[in-house]
């Protein structure tokens, strides 16, 4: 089952005004346009994968999570712990209402905009799972 990624508002600011002052920067600075179009393309390229490829796909075997570039996988029978967080380190989520996975050797963290849903799978996939 796949499950939307969350982008919080927080999230979009940032990218919009990043976008908007490269494109104010490229009308009012013409001396400065090869350099200010690179910029605006690599700022892209980092921030629209984030936005378009951000999910959590939960399957009987594994949980995925993508995140623009980055993937990380957790076999469902390696996940000792699901907490809930409003962590702020970086993590795989573009929002700070996260779900904190823990596994027997790694942890991530990731954001779904049905979190209730997403709980709920996968207390059906896997009831040893403690739930915080």
């Amino acid at each position: 089952m796949r499950f939307k990624g969350k982008i919080a508002i927080w999230f979009w600011g940032i990218y919009l005004h990043g976008t908007g002052s490269f494109v104010y920067q490229l009308l009012f600075s013409p001396k400065e346009s090869t350099t200010l179009l690179a910029g605006l393309v690599i700022y892209e390229l980092v921030f629209l994968p984030i936005a378009l490829r951000n999910y959590v796909l939960l399957t009987q075997e594994s949980l995925t999570v993508v995140f623009g570039f980055f993937k990380d996988t957790i076999k469902i029978c390696d996940i000792i712990e699901v907490y809930e967080t409003h962590n702020p380190l970086s993590s795989t989520a573009a929002s700070l209402d996260r779900i904190a996975v823990k596994g027997r050797r790694n942890e991530f963290m990731c954001s779904v905009v049905d979190k209730a849903g997403f709980l709920e799978e996968l207390k059906k996939v896997n009831p040893d799972i403690t739930f915080k």
